[in-house]
């Protein structure tokens, strides 16, 4: 009997792509790592971090590290594994998610580590050809044949290809709503050097999983650092298959010092993704779009790249190479060694942001939810003493941006009969979990008879109007999913959004617009908002993310409560949209 499975006799082992020979000094364009090393002050940073560590004992940051991540990344809490790299969290997919035989389908071309992973859990590979261009049949096709597990890969490797968020949600739908949902992995190894990310998909399908590294972006390939975001539940039993100090001391303080530097490395990005564009023009052809921080070249021009001194990832089937971006040097060469020339930097595109609240910003809506919400306490306490300064009160508060949270606190104050405390203006801490164990209920009521007061809502801004802003444009509302779709029937269109779907999602609480940042790769975000937790919200942010550049735009006819430490102030979105369409970096 053999003493090791049997099908694994043809797995060959893995052996990086060849290197340097002859003692010949070569750059290294075929391992995709980053451009440059560490700045030199997070070099020092970490340097003085390893002399302190005490070697013998285990490593015990890991919790501490993945809490920063995740509120980084605006992830409900439970929502972030990180891991020993991305290869090894994938090793993971695969090791809770497959049976014998249950089919894993992966891009073809794709990254090599594939197959591997797949035979190594005993899975089928179905292959999914995507070429250059990633194009969306053939992944239906694997989920009709029954993939138990998509491994979607944006920006691929090694073509670069990339789709947006929007081209990529109907296969998410599909497979989200079938009778026993597939997991879907987006593989963003590269998400930081595309135009966008898929940052939203797992706060909005339960199955999907968000996977990256810290090998490119924070140029950490020695620390083999990577991190899973996605459903809480699903997360947590990955991360009760994770072996107990697997991430070594000295990467999770390399992590953490990155994080400290984060601003450094994100600029080093932006250049390699700017050179990218330059680099690819040099070339005749033009190699294929690429929203990663490498080329696919063809012919093959690794011999002519090797003659002037750097190595490329040759592929002899396509008679192709995929060639990383270098150093802004490194890709003259480049350029030069295959007849071109690199053109010179142009001024590069600064990525804004604009996030738009839904009631208020952009929807007239205070009179419909104001009297949903007198009709839901009515309905449960009847004859109770309610006005519309009770409801604009609670706004003024700070945490009530939620009707519903509002409506179970007013329900929870008459019953004591102490509704009036509301324009005390504090807060009420003692009955919080009251609160919180009446909110499912009023929630029923309020959106029962908001049903018959959606039609008092009008749109304060149309959508051409909108598009003067020089830059993205998104939603962040307190409504939740099922209520910003009727929101969408007000106004007649639609932009990428983030609703209350959760306690982290709440406002003032900053995970809508971290996620948002994200997913739009924006450098500043501009909020314009009508409340107090809008303004908060921005605060909070900022402290999580001082390294983009966060603004808070304050509008309607209470903004004079909350616009303290406002960019701007207006008594509506319209009247701002003149001044954010002149915004320049």
């Amino acid at each position: 009997m053999p003493l090791l499975r049997p099908d694994l006799q043809q797995l060959p082992a893995y052996t990086r792509p060849p290197g340097e020979g002859g003692g010949i000094p070569l750059a290294r364009l075929h391992m995709n790592e980053a451009a440059e090393d560490w700045p030199p002050a997070a070099r020092e940073a970490l340097l003085a971090r390893l002399q302190a560590l005490d070697f013998r004992v285990y490593p015990e940051r890991q919790g501490d590290l993945t809490e920063r991540l995740r509120r980084r990344l605006g992830a409900p809490e439970g929502g972030v594994l990180l891991g020993p790299s991305s290869g090894a969290l994938l090793d993971l997919v695969a090791l809770g998610g497959l049976q014998p035989g249950d089919g894993v389908a992966v891009p073809e071309p794709g990254f090599s580590l594939y197959p591997l992973l797949v035979t190594r859990h005993r899975g089928r590979l179905q292959r999914v050809p995507v070429g250059d261009t990633f194009p969306m049949d053939p992944w239906f096709e694997a989920l009709e044949a029954g993939a138990r597990q998509l491994w979607v890969t944006l920006p691929n490797n090694p073509t670069g290809a990339w789709i947006p968020p929007e081209e990529l949600e109907p296969l998410l739908d599909a497979a989200a709503t079938r009778p026993d949902p597939p997991l879907v992995l987006l593989d963003e190894a590269y998400a930081e050097f595309a135009p966008r990310t898929h940052r939203l998909a797992p706060e909005r399908w339960p199955n999907v999983l968000l996977l990256r590294t810290f090998s490119k972006a924070l140029a950490s390939a020695g620390w083999r650092l990577g991190y899973l975001v996605g459903a809480p539940g699903l997360v947590g039993r990955l991360a009760a298959l994770q072996l107990p100090y697997s991430i070594p001391a000295a990467s999770l303080e390399a992590l953490d010092v990155a994080l400290d530097h984060a601003s450094a490395f994100d600029a080093r990005v932006r250049e390699v993704a700017a050179r990218r564009v330059r680099l690819s023009e040099a070339l005749t052809p033009p190699a294929p779009p690429s929203a990663a921080n490498f080329l696919l070249v063809r012919p093959d021009p690794g011999p002519a790249l090797r003659a002037a001194g750097q190595l490329v990832r040759t592929f002899a089937e396509g008679d192709c190479a995929r060639v990383t971006v270098g150093t802004e040097a490194e890709a003259v060469v480049t350029a030069r060694s295959l007849g071109g020339q690199l053109p010179a930097p142009g001024p590069r595109a600064f990525r804004q942001l604009l996030v738009l609240d839904v009631d208020g910003v952009l929807i007239e809506a205070d009179r419909s939810f104001m009297e949903a919400v007198r009709r839901a306490l009515e309905e449960r306490i009847p004859g109770i003493a309610w006005r519309d300064d009770h409801f604009t009160a609670f706004k003024r508060i700070g945490g009530f941006n939620n009707d519903f949270r509002l409506a179970a606190a007013a329900w929870v104050l008459a019953e004591r009969g102490q509704l009036e405390r509301v324009f005390e203006g504090r807060t009420f801490s003692e009955i919080e979990d009251l609160v919180a164990a009446r909110e499912p209920e009023a929630k029923a009521t309020v959106q029962r008879h908001y049903a018959d007061t959606i039609h008092l809502e009008r749109p304060l801004v149309n959508l051409e109007e909108l598009r003067i802003f020089p830059g993205d444009l998104a939603v962040l509302t307190g409504r939740p999913p099922e209520e910003l779709e009727l929101a969408w029937n007000v106004l007649g269109w639609s932009l990428p959004a983030i609703a209350d779907g959760g306690p982290h999602l709440r406002k003032p609480e900053p995970a809508g617009l971290l996620q948002l940042a994200d997913a739009f790769r924006a450098e500043r975000v501009t909020f314009v908002g009508d409340t107090r937790d809008d303004a908060e919200c921005v605060q909070r942010a900022r402290a999580e993310q001082p390294a983009v550049e966060w603004r808070f735009a304050a509008v309607g006819p209470d903004r004079a409560r909350f616009a303290a430490g406002a960019a701007y102030e207006a008594p509506t979105l319209r009247d701002l949209l003149p001044t954010l369409s002149r915004e320049q970096p």
